[in-house]
Formats: C-alpha cells, structure tokens, sequence
C-alpha cells in the first residue's frame, strides 16, 4: 500500500504566491500566542502528562491523517500542523518526543523549521525525522536530523522512519566515542562535553577506530584527522564503505589546515568540521549536544551557559554582511561560525583579487576583515584598490595579519585599512572592534 502524499496543483501556486506569515512563536515568552487549531482530528484534546507525542508538520491533510494513525499504531498520540509557524509553536508548547517535518510547506518551509529548532535551547534536543518529494539530501543531517523519507513512501518506508525515531527517544545513555592520539586532548574533550546522560570511549589509532565502530554501537565521534596509523580521510573512506558499521555522526575537530579541497571531500563524510582555536571547545560543546540528542536543562549551569551565549544574538550584528579575505582556510572556517552565531552573513574570498570581485558582484557589504599576507593579490593592494572604488571610501576594513609591528600597523592604514587585529584572532577584540566600527 502506497501513501501518495502528492499535493495539487493548485497547493503549490498557493506556496509560491502567499508572503509567509509573521512567526509569532518568536516573540517573547511573555507574549499571548493565539492557539492553533488542528486542520485534521488529531490528539490534543486527549493527552495524559505521561503520553508520548509526536508533531507531524505536512500540509496534506491525507498523508497527515496517514502519520498520525501511525502514530497511534506505535502508541504515541499525534499532534499536527499544517504550517512551519503552527508546527513550533505546537513543538514549543507541547514539547514531543519527536517531529516528522515536511519540507514543502506554506509560508515558512521545514529548513527554516529545523534551523528554528535546533537554536532553541529548549527544543534543540527533540529529533526531527525529515520527509520530503524532494532528493534525500545530507544537509538535513548536518542540520541535525535523524532521518530522511522520500516521497511518496511506503508502507515499509513509513515503518522503518519510526523505527528510527523510537531508537532516539529511548530513555538510555548515550555513547560517545573520542579518537584522538593526544592524551592531554583527550581529556579536555571529556571535560568539556562530559555529562550523566552520556558514557565516553577514548581510543587513539584508526585501528582501534574501527574495531570499535564494528564491534559496538556509538551515537556520536569526534575524530581527529591525525592520526598516527593512518590518515583520517582514509579512515573516514574505510567507514563509509564498511558495512557492518552503522555509521554514527561524526565530528571532525582537529587542528589541520585544511584546503578548500579537502574541506569539500570532509563534507561527504562528516556531520560538522571543528578547527581547534576560535571558540572550538564551545562549538564542540554545542555539536556533540546536538547530535546526541542532549537536553540543554540536564546539562550543568556552565554547559547551558555555554550554549546560550553561542546562540545570543546582539541586534547591532543581526542581518549585517560581512567579507572575510582569507586564504587560511581554519581562520575562514571558524570566524564565519562565530559570525554567523551573531547572526551576521558571511561572504567568501581567498585573495585580495575574489574579494574585490565579490564586492563588485555583492555591493551590499557593511565590514570587510582583510588578510595581509595572500597569493595573486595580497591585502595592501587589495585595499588600495578598494578605497578606488567609489563607493567604498568609507567602508570598515579591519586589516588581518601575522606581523605585530609598529610599521606593520601604519602600512595597513596608508594602504586603507579602518583599524588593524594580529593574528591569532583574540575574538573578543575582534567583535569589539567590529562593534564600534559597525557603530562609526
């Protein structure tokens, strides 16, 4: 039996004609939400404290009265919305043990759904089990899904999605496994992510790697790229095409300098990239939190503190471009995950050459932080031949280099630089700076 969750076509002008509501779920906890009322029979007129729920977010009504019943056949009571806005507010007020979210919706879509979970402290840890018409895609795990169900489904399609739901709302402990050579390296990560709701394995070869992931089942693995008896991009390729892995997420935190290349080939294999130096010990924090599923309450008063302060926003840096020119690709990683933590956009380029292109082709750029030492263009002459441009007289560069000198500091600003920061980033100058010029 086929569930054929196709909509009309007269469903999918709506999408693409209706502007998306306001997301009242947003508004301060303070603030009176109207109450959204059920477009299908669904549980919430019957839902004892000690229930189980599941949210079904999909605009069908067919297929939504479909995963309800399923719902009920695996002894959850269901609760649905036919909207992104109405499916938070349902998850935020009703916390469920799980979320099956369409991606296809009015108004707002499920990529905005999950990225609006997952920066919930208090709903980050709910899995969210994805389904849509559309090619399985692994942004949905890097997102920090569980699970991906194409349409249209199957019964057995249908089962196994639940299935794996039910395997991550168990009440058991997780199990971390940490492969790092270093035993000073190890022991930072266990303090930083430690916690009762997860048991950590530490071992230090890619051998013993995969003996493990052979041998016993992992939830999450935070692996270092340099290992001593083998490299970690062939032990991430022996993973994948091992079968009788069940292949967790894993974490890549290592201290490497990593080319655009390998960043790319990294991606195929691995949930999240962390470079060991800006704020890396938070992100991992944060990371192995969210994909082991970790209720942010539950953990200690300097975890959640933690974890909040990443995801504070200040309102002088939200919606704010930013172009970072930079050819050292872990100074690019990790500050564009700083910013974008601030709510900032971020914009690319390797040399003084791209970033001039880039300002040509995206004119609307609020702050530029500029690398002095690059191939083909480096940042003096990148500069000089901004403050050419008309328009940009008067734009924020924060020059960006390696040498600390007197001479160095005026030869930024002859060449154009608005202020100057040495390398390595203190991040605390750096959004202080960044703070007044975004002022200035």
């Amino acid at each position: 039996k086929e569930a054929d969750p196709d909509k009309s076509s007269q469903n999918e002008v709506d999408k693409t004609t209706k502007p998306p509501p306001k997301l009242a779920i947003l508004q301060s906890e303070t603030t009176s939400v109207p109450e959204i009322k059920p477009y299908i029979n669904d549980d919430r007129e019957n839902i004892a404290t000690e229930d189980q729920i599941i949210v079904v977010v999909e605009d069908d009504p067919k297929f939504a009265k479909i995963l309800i019943d399923q719902c009920h056949k695996k002894g959850f009571k269901g609760l649905a919305a036919e909207t992104g806005e109405a499916g938070i507010q349902l998850i935020i007020d009703h916390q469920p043990s799980a979320v099956i979210l369409d991606i296809k919706l009015p108004g707002m879509d499920g990529w905005a759904v999950l990225d609006e979970l997952k920066k919930n402290p208090k709903t980050r840890h709910i899995p969210v089990h994805m389904m849509s018409a559309l090619q399985e895609t692994i942004d949905a795990f890097h997102k920090g899904a569980i699970g991906y169900l194409r349409k249209p489904v199957s019964t057995a399609d249908l089962q196994q999605a639940f299935v794996r739901i039910e395997e991550f709302i168990q009440p058991e402990v997780k199990h971390l496994l940490i492969v790092e050579d270093n035993p000073q390296m190890r022991q930072t990560i266990r303090k930083v992510v430690k916690g009762k709701d997860i048991k950590i394995k530490e071992i230090g070869t890619g051998q013993d790697c995969l003996q493990e992931l052979q041998n016993n089942h992992f939830d999450c693995v935070i692996l270092d790229l340099g290992l001593p008896d083998m490299d970690g991009f062939e032990l991430l390729q022996e993973i994948r095409s091992d079968k009788s892995i069940e292949v967790p997420p894993i974490i890549v935190y290592t201290g490497q300098e990593l080319s655009k290349e390998q960043d790319n080939e990294l991606r195929k294999y691995t949930k999240s990239i962390i470079i060991k130096g800006v704020r890396s010990e938070e992100r991992l924090l944060d990371e192995t939190a969210l994909f082991l599923h970790r209720v942010v309450e539950d953990l200690t008063e300097q975890q959640q503190q933690i974890i909040k302060d990443l995801y504070k926003k200040e309102t002088q840096f939200e919606g704010k471009t930013i172009l970072i020119v930079d050819d050292d690709m872990r100074n690019v990683f990790a500050l564009t995950r700083v910013f974008e933590e601030k709510g900032m956009k971020v914009i690319k380029a390797e040399n003084g050459k791209k970033a001039i292109e880039c300002l040509e082709t995206s004119p609307i750029v609020d702050l530029v932080l500029m690398d002095i030492m690059m191939p083909e263009m480096d940042g003096y002459e990148a500069m000089t031949e901004i403050r050419k441009l008309g328009q940009y007289k008067e734009l924020p560069i924060i020059a960006l280099t390696a040498k600390a000198m007197k001479e160095d500091k005026q030869k930024c600003l002859d060449a154009g630089a608005s202020d100057y920061i040495t390398k390595p980033v203190d991040v605390s100058k750096l959004m202080s700076l960044i703070r007044v010029w975004l002022h200035n």
